[in-house]
């Protein structure tokens, strides 16, 4: 059941706008959008994606049924006129037939998705940036356990399951759930999702279900047996974290010895077994300046992806806040990212919304465009594609499901749960005030707030929060908001001397009271 957009709003401790420093964007159209927000279009997208008994609906029946070679008799005769229609349509938006068959009408996640979309639209009506029904992705911390101490993890792992984790009838439900509300896309992490006991049966009813399954590991598990098994049980992509390309630092950085070697033989391990495989890196401080090797790492060990992994200060995150790199080796990095991406030699993904506005800034009008959770695409159309799904998609088109069954915006959001399945449905939980307002990206401080990129980026929410307590305020990662995190820095040192004052009182006290027990007194 769906639940119409309402006018709720979590209150917020909004900080005030900044001065404006970008330049206005000429406005990419396309006639899609006037199509897309005609009313009676609306209303007929609200029929197409109306639940059938069957479980599926018209529009999924019609991109099934599409140009289908495989149908025969009535059946051909049935679906003449639609095929015949998404042909001219196709044809007045300068879309290549064969490509749009192949890629989305025959594709089946990318139908779920598109499905979603529509029907999004029938409720919400077309919106910048579009607001979902249900998330277009999720990530489940499926288990809290971890065969590894990762300085950085925003999870807080530890070596064993949580009492309270969602038993495997309970997470067999929640999936369930995403089945009945279209949810395309669910990547399984953790904790180390491979240490999950009740892993394969998830993965089993995700495949009856028809849910696109990827896996985030730390690699260190995926022997050659284990990468078929994945294989065999649907998972169409996984993805494995390297941190360094070198072993002494990867080994530091994760908090054991021999992680390292163990994660790249993973990574060989999983391509050999044709799943489409990439590689997954948080840069540091210390380890900006490595992009373009790292990449080349990835594409010589068979990767097809790259993704880049924004640093947040979270969980364990928190005790290294002072590697998190400066707003300008964070745009240095951005820029190499979009040059990787326009090459084509292999996928590049970031969880930084600004990766979104690098692709504008440092690309063609013509060039490649990431669109967020989405992937990417060439040519204006994608770019304004991108400005209706693209950037930060935290409780608008993506969500996180915590080990007990918490819902949050975000995995790197976990101090801010909206319900747990336990309690109500994950459809139900999905409406709600926080998720509303963080749709809303007029509604954002500092210069977030009047960005010229703000459809497209919006800015991470988690960096927000975690570095002002306000998650509507402006990201202190970006580099037009350079005084944020100028003002950030300061509060940080000042409650480091703090901290370190009160270590020295509590260090002077100490030392006084042995003193005078060793006099006597």
């Amino acid at each position: 059941m769906f639940v119409a957009k309402s006018n709720r709003r979590v209150p917020t401790h909004a900080r005030p706008k900044a001065a404006k420093v970008t330049a206005s964007l000429p406005r990419s159209h396309h006639i899609l959008e006037d199509i897309l927000s005609d009313r009676r279009v609306r209303k007929a997208l609200l029929w197409m994606t109306r639940r059938r008994p069957d479980g599926s609906c018209f529009f999924q029946q019609l991109c099934q049924n599409y140009d289908n070679p495989a149908l025969s008799g009535w059946n051909r005769v049935r679906w003449t006129l639609p095929t015949w229609m998404i042909h001219l349509g196709l044809k007045k938006a300068g879309l290549n037939r064969e490509v749009m068959k192949r890629h989305l009408f025959h594709h089946p996640p990318t139908v779920k998705a598109l499905t979603l979309t529509a029907k999004s639209i029938a409720v919400h009506g077309l919106t910048v940036p579009q607001r979902y029904t249900a998330p277009l992705f999720v990530v489940w911390n499926i288990t809290q356990a971890c065969n590894l101490r990762c300085r950085h993890c925003y999870q807080g792992a530890t070596p064993k399951p949580l009492p309270t984790e969602l038993t495997t009838e309970e997470k067999l439900n929640l999936i369930d759930q995403f089945g009945e509300e279209c949810v395309p896309f669910l990547a399984l992490a953790g904790g180390e999702p491979l240490v999950a006991r009740d892993l394969w049966p998830v993965l089993e009813r995700c495949q009856k279900r028809g849910v696109h399954v990827t896996l985030a590991t730390n690699g260190t598990m995926l022997q050659p047996e284990t990468c078929a098994r994945l294989k065999e049980a649907g998972v169409k992509y996984i993805e494995v974290s390297v941190d360094s390309l070198d072993p002494e630092i990867h080994d530091r950085f994760r908090g054991t010895p021999g992680a390292w070697a163990r994660a790249v033989q993973g990574i060989r391990n999983s391509a050999a077994q044709g799943i489409r495989t990439g590689m997954a890196t948080c840069f540091t401080r210390q380890t900006a300046h490595s992009v373009d090797d790292v990449i080349q790492f990835a594409l010589d060990l068979g990767c097809r992806t790259f993704f880049h992994f924004n640093f947040i200060p979270v969980g364990r995150g928190r005790d290294m806040v002072e590697e998190d790199m400066t707003p300008a080796q964070r745009e240095m990095v951005l820029r190499k990212l979009q040059r990787h991406l326009e090459a084509g030699k292999i996928g590049v993904v970031s969880t930084a919304p600004q990766f979104g506005r690098a692709c504008i800034v440092y690309g063609s009008a013509e060039g490649v465009f990431a669109t967020g959770h989405a992937g990417r695409g060439e040519g204006r159309k994608t770019m304004v594609l991108s400005r209706y799904i693209g950037g930060c998609g935290s409780g608008r088109c993506y969500c996180s499901v915590q080990p007990d069954g918490g819902i949050t915006p975000c995995v790197y959001i976990p101090s801010k749960p909206v319900g747990n399945v336990r309690e109500k449905p994950f459809a139900e939980i999905w409406n709600n005030p926080l998720f509303e307002t963080l749709s809303d990206r007029e509604d954002r401080g500092d210069h977030c707030g009047v960005c010229d990129y703000r459809h497209y980026c919006g800015g991470c929410r988690a960096r927000s929060l975690a570095y002002t307590g306000d998650i509507q305020a402006g990201d202190p990662g970006c580099i037009y908001n350079a005084p944020l995190w100028e003002e950030v820095n300061r509060e940080t040192d000042r409650m480091e001397v703090i901290s370190a004052g009160s270590r020295l009182v509590q260090i002077d006290t100490a030392l006084a009271v042995s003193c005078r027990a060793a006099i006597g007194h």
